[in-house]
C-alpha cells in the first residue's frame, strides 16, 4: 500500500488541527480585547443570523400625564419606536503553507506543527483585526470594515448616521435617539476631576459607563493619581468587573488599558446598550485546503461575520486629544 501523500496528510492532519486549536483561537481573540471581554462577560456576545442586523430602538415618549374629573384624556399613540439596520460585515484570516515548506514537512507530526505555527500567526492577526476595528468608524476599506466605537461616539460632526438613521438635535426623533453629544475632540488636560465630568454625561439616572478604555500612557497617568482605596489589581476579588486586565475603578467602572485604542483617546462605555453580533456561520469558520493553480501553496481561510451595534449611543462618551 502507497504511503499517503503530502496532500492527503494536509487534509486530514492539517485539517484536524485547525478545527482542534479553533475554539482556543476564539477565545484568546475576544478575551484579549477589553470590550469584547467585558460584552462575553454580559453575555452581549449574540449568535444571530438573517438578512441584516436590526437593533430596535425607542425615541419618543407617549402621551399621559395628569386629570382631574372627566376631563378628556389624550389617547392619541405617536410614533416612538423605530429600527437601526446594520449590514453584516465579514472578516477573514489566511492560513497559507508553501509548496516547499511542505515538502520539508512531509510526515503527519511535521505538518501539524507546521500548521500550528501558522494557526499561532492566524490568532495574533484575528485578535489585532478585531480589536483595531472596534474603535473604527466602519468607512475602513471603503465602508467593509466593522461599525467600531468612533461611529458609536459622535453627535453626526464625524459620522453623519448610524444604523442607517441620520443623526439630528431634533428632540423626539430617530435622529437624537442615535446620536452620542458626550464627545469631547477640543484637547484635555488629564486630571480624574475633569474625568469624572466626561463620564458624567454619559450617565443618565442609575445608568452610567461600566467600561473606561484608554491608552497606557493615560493610565500610567490615572494610576499615579488614583487614590489607593481606588487600585484593584487583577487578583483583587473586590474588584468592579472581572474581566482580566489590570484596572482601576472610576465610581464603579473599571479602568483598563487596550493597546488599540486610539492615541490620546478615553472611551466611557455603558456596555449593557452594546453587543457584538456574530453569525453562526462565520466565527472564525475554517475553508477547506485550497491549491492554486498558479502557485505551489495550500491556502485556508478563516472567515468571520458580525457587526458592533449600539442600541443608545447617548450613552456613551468620548475623550480625543487628552493629555
Amino acid at each position: 500500500m502507497p504511503p499517503p501523500q503530502v496532500i492527503d496528510i494536509l487534509d486530514n492532519v492539517g485539517t484536524s488541527t485547525i478545527e482542534a486549536r479553533l475554539p482556543g483561537l476564539i477565545d484568546n481573540v475576544f478575551n484579549g480585547n477589553p470590550l469584547a471581554a467585558r460584552l462575553l462577560q454580559r453575555d452581549n456576545v449574540k449568535i444571530d443570523g438573517g438578512k441584516d442586523i436590526r437593533q430596535r430602538i425607542i425615541y419618543g415618549k407617549k402621551g399621559g400625564g395628569s386629570y382631574s374629573g372627566l376631563d378628556l384624556l389624550d389617547n392619541t399613540n405617536p410614533e416612538t419606536r423605530t429600527e437601526m439596520i446594520f449590514q453584516w460585515k465579514q472578516l477573514y484570516v489566511p492560513i497559507m503553507l508553501s509548496g516547499l515548506d511542505l515538502m520539508k514537512n512531509s510526515g503527519s507530526h511535521q505538518i501539524s506543527d507546521l500548521v500550528n505555527d501558522d494557526m499561532d500567526e492566524a490568532e495574533l492577526r484575528a485578535a489585532d483585526i478585531v480589536g483595531t476595528m472596534l474603535y473604527g468608524d466602519g468607512t475602513g476599506n471603503f465602508g467593509k470594515d466593522l461599525t467600531g466605537l468612533r461611529a458609536v461616539c459622535d453627535d453626526g460632526t464625524t459620522v453623519a448616521s448610524y444604523g442607517g438613521i441620520t443623526r439630528s438635535t431634533t428632540a423626539n426623533s430617530p435622529g437624537l435617539a442615535v446620536s452620542c453629544p458626550n464627545v469631547t475632540t477640543t484637547g484635555v488636560t488629564f486630571s480624574l476631576a475633569q474625568m469624572q465630568v466626561i463620564a458624567s454625561t454619559a450617565s443618565i439616572g442609575n445608568e452610567a459607563p461600566d467600561l473606561i478604555i484608554t491608552t497606557k500612557q493615560i493610565y500610567s497617568k490615572w494610576w499615579e493619581r488614583a487614590q489607593p482605596s481606588q487600585r484593584f489589581n487583577a487578583t483583587d476579588a473586590n474588584r468592579p468587573i472581572n474581566i482580566g486586565f489590570s484596572q482601576i475603578s472610576l465610581d464603579g467602572a473599571a479602568v483598563v488599558v487596550d493597546d488599540h485604542c486610539p492615541l490620546g483617546s478615553v472611551y466611557f462605555l455603558n456596555t449593557k446598550f452594546l453587543k457584538l453580533v456574530i453569525h453562526p456561520e462565520r466565527m472564525f469558520s475554517p475553508t477547506g485546503w485550497k491549491y492554486p493553480v498558479n502557485q505551489d501553496a495550500a491556502i485556508q481561510q478563516l472567515f468571520f461575520g458580525g457587526e458592533l451595534v449600539c442600541s443608545s449611543p447617548r450613552l456613551q462618551a468620548l475623550a480625543t486629544n487628552v493629555s
